[in-house]
């Protein structure tokens, strides 16, 4: 990626639902994810901008964290076992897993939808 755009401090980046963004941010800052709605799902990616190749393996948090649901005070880590994110503060107000997969067109596919809004894979 040679283009890294750095973010500003405190700034707002919206993301419409079905939809994606993404944001570079340095070690050591926060990001928060707020849900509006308060019901859309919400995926979650972390990567090292250094190595793509490097990225927040949900299966390698599982064994970090010993659960299947992550929790406040938990670090999440990369395919390389490294920290990456760190849970500071959770407001949600369901339950959060790593099992699931990411949306994707090709779930809604075999799920017989044929038309699609948003961005998917």
């Amino acid at each position: 990626m040679a283009n890294k755009n750095k973010a500003a401090p405190n700034r707002s980046v919206s993301i419409p639902a079905r939809h994606a963004k993404a944001a570079f941010v340095k070690k050591g800052r926060r990001i928060k994810v707020i849900n509006t709605h308060g019901t859309q799902v919400v995926d979650c990616w972390a990567l090292n901008p250094d190595n793509l190749g490097e990225y927040m393996s949900l299966e390698h948090c599982r064994v970090a964290i010993e659960r299947v649901c992550p929790r406040k005070g938990d670090v999440m880590v990369t395919n390389r076992r490294r920290p990456i994110l760190k849970i500071m503060e959770d407001t949600a107000p369901g339950t959060h897993d790593t099992l699931l997969a990411a949306c994707d067109r090709y779930r809604y596919e075999l799920l017989g939808c044929s038309e699609f809004r948003g961005q998917f894979t």
